[in-house]
């Protein structure tokens, strides 16, 4: 018997192995094998050949090593695999090493498997939840909606009505049946608070499964994940390809955020995947969240998914009062951002003991820097991008590559001497303002560059709920589902910043960014204030968000799509090409579109320069394809990517159902 091996190479079709004398292996199994030069590599067993069916000697074909660990993939990990690569144009190997760690880690023997904090030694005495009158129902609803496992049930509430223990409820179920769950988050930040929700309610510790966990631990939750000992794995997008032995239900928290869409490596759509996975694995899912994603919202009008909605906050309290501050009446004085009336009802919260939070999705101190006297402005050397000053460091820094360099007040261009002006305020400039206008207060600057670690994120949400801060200037890590009791007060000062653009979703994520960060505010019996800075009081999304008219919005953005034959009336495809010169990716672009199926019925746009078309040192372009029919656009183009012929310097990307256009 001979073996059909797929390996953790850029490869989708499998390659033959005989096995060693008297050992036989199955499908399913993790084998070690030669490969190329390379004495070893991790292998999967995807099918057996007979040996009658090899044209060409049985001396030529080399033998398996062994089996890993004795760790077999099931059926429909296997599947999902699959389905993932063919969906998102990506080597089958590429994507089986997402499944897959290194050898080291899967011949691990794992120490102390009985001493495992996250197992249930009661299920009798999960502690009970108070449910209100609509989170009972809400839990009725979704609980029949998982008996049948018919469609895919979106738990949508308004920020602070509860939806996370409508979902601890189904949990709880599931974990009777002693079966495995998977949350989902976008963020790591979100970790540490359904981290201590999750204990309190449970009485044990959820595995938590991100980028920041230690290797060691990766490894401890694969096995004990594999072994079904772990019951919960609430994790970010690569948790979704864990080798779960008995998985009873995923959640999916947060569905809208566009942090689910993976835009490194394997280009995929983390919240899409996993209604993938559930389906393979017939099971139910939860998609929760306060802003639905237009693409759900599309699938619920379709009767595709079943919609649970919230409509209250659990306190009881109404919902946030929203204030429009309209800028072009309200004149803000040179270098100053916030404006007074902000300034007052600050002072207000304050005086009542309560928190404030300055929402600018904006990091550093000034978001670029020009010069007086030429208007030379600074830029990245290795991106078309302006840097920003950041004034902690005293430094330029590039946000999309990271590259630093001093602050120095001279002109590189006309040495022109201490004609360096900074333009725009950063959350670290607007913070400036506060610590001047409220001395006395306690004022923390909090973003992704102090919240990076767990450790860090745990000690600032700490801080917060403690009270230990008084007024909170943050970027967009702090828009997403956290429940700080004691802040009354929230104020975003650049809401125009996402109103206006090309982007295909700009005005679906600017809409869902201002409600998200909006519900920060009065969570518990206080009714809290938002306050939304704008020059355009006008524009539908302004209107929309005062109005709390979310639906019509969708609505009208849906008119659009239809209309102009966008998603989710049409498919997409990008293709990112990029390289270190424009003459040769041009050359090599040209040469490429000649390929290109001309009788296909999809639609070719461009090549067009990326927005950022210099990335770190390399050149960009975009081609864009369209389609109505996802098979015949996926096929036609997978055709197409495999006639290519690219050349070591020259980088073609596939990013199917695109998100980010940049």
């Amino acid at each position: 018997m001979l073996y059909e091996v797929l390996v953790l190479a850029p490869f989708t079709k499998s390659f033959t192995y005989k096995s060693p004398k008297k050992i036989n292996f199955t499908i399913g199994d993790i084998v070690e094998v030669p490969f190329g030069k390379r004495k070893s590599e991790i292998g999967l067993i995807i099918n057996t050949t007979q040996v009658s069916k090899i044209r060409y000697p049985i001396k030529k074909i080399k033998e398996i090593k062994r089996n890993i660990a004795n760790i077999k993939l099931d059926h429909n990990l296997i599947k999902f695999v699959s389905w993932v690569s063919e969906y998102n144009l990506y080597p089958k190997g590429i994507v089986l090493k997402m499944v897959l760690p290194k050898i080291e880690i899967l011949d691990y023997k794992l120490k102390n498997e009985n001493k495992l904090k996250n197992e249930i030694k009661n299920k009798n005495k999960l502690t009970k939840t108070i449910l209100n009158k609509e989170q009972k129902e809400a839990f009725v609803k979704i609980k029949s909606n998982l008996i049948k496992n018919h469609k895919v049930t979106v738990l949508e509430g308004v920020t602070g009505s509860g939806k996370t223990e409508v979902y601890f409820e189904c949990i709880k179920d599931i974990l009777k049946k002693n079966k495995q769950v998977l949350i989902l988050l976008p963020e790591i930040s979100l970790t540490p608070d359904l981290k201590s929700r999750f204990i309190s309610k449970f009485g044990f510790e959820p595995a938590i499964w991100h980028s920041k966990v230690s290797q060691n631990k990766k490894r401890d939750i694969w096995h004990n994940c594999y072994s079904g000992k772990i019951k919960i794995i609430v994790g970010a997008r690569s948790s979704l390809f864990l080798p779960f032995k008995n998985l009873g239900l995923i959640v999916v928290d947060e569905e809208h955020d566009i942090s689910y869409k993976q835009e490194d490596g394997v280009r995929y759509n983390a919240r899409d995947m996993a209604v993938v996975r559930s389906k393979i694995e017939k099971i139910p899912i939860i998609l929760s969240s306060a802003t639905p994603s237009l693409e759900t919202f599309y699938n619920i009008i379709k009767k595709k998914y079943e919609r649970v909605f919230l409509s209250k906050q659990y306190s009881g309290s109404d919902l946030s009062r929203i204030h429009i501050i309209d800028l072009k009446k309200e004149k803000l004085a040179k270098n100053l951002w916030i404006s007074d009336e902000i300034i007052n009802s600050i002072k207000k919260s304050l005086a009542n003991k309560k928190q404030s939070l300055i929402f600018l999705n904006r990091r550093g101190y000034a978001p670029l820097t020009i010069c007086a006297n030429c208007g030379d402005r600074v830029q990245c050397d290795y991106c078309s991008s302006w840097l920003v000053m950041h004034n902690k460091k005293y430094s330029l820094s590039c946000h999309h590559c990271g590259f630093t360099k001093p602050f120095i007040d001279e002109c590189c261009k006309c040495n022109s001497k201490k004609s360096m002006r900074l333009v725009g305020p950063g959350i670290e400039r607007v913070a400036e303002e506060v610590k001047n206008k409220f001395p006395k207060a306690k004022v923390e600057i909090l973003s992704s560059e102090n919240m990076n670690t767990n450790k860090k994120i745990e000690t600032i949400i700490n801080k917060i709920k403690l009270k230990e801060i008084d007024i909170m200037v943050g970027t967009q890590i702090l828009a997403k589902g956290h429940n700080f009791p004691s802040l009354s007060l929230v104020a975003v000062l650049d809401s125009d910043s996402g109103l206006k653009g090309g982007d295909l979703r700009a005005s679906e994520h600017t809409y869902n960014l201002l409600q998200q960060v909006g519900g920060r505010a009065g969570r518990n019996d206080e009714v809290g204030d938002v306050y939304i800075q704008t020059y355009f009081t006008n524009d539908p999304i302004i209107e929309s968000i005062k109005t709390r008219d979310r639906r019509s919005f969708l609505k009208n953005i849906l008119a659009d799509r239809e209309k102009f034959n966008l998603p989710p009336f049409t498919n997409l495809i990008a293709i990112v090409i990029s390289g270190p010169s424009k003459g040769i990716l041009m050359n090599f672009i040209n040469k490429i579109l000649k390929k290109f199926p001309k009788k296909s019925n999809i639609k070719l746009m461009g090549p067009a320069e990326a927005p950022i078309f210099l990335l770190r040192g390399r050149y960009r372009y975009r081609i864009l394809l369209s389609s109505s029919d996802r098979a015949k656009l996926n096929q036609y183009t997978q055709k197409w990517l495999e006639n290519i012929n690219v050349s070591n310097n020259i980088r073609v990307t596939p990013d199917v159902d695109p998100y980010s256009f940049m």
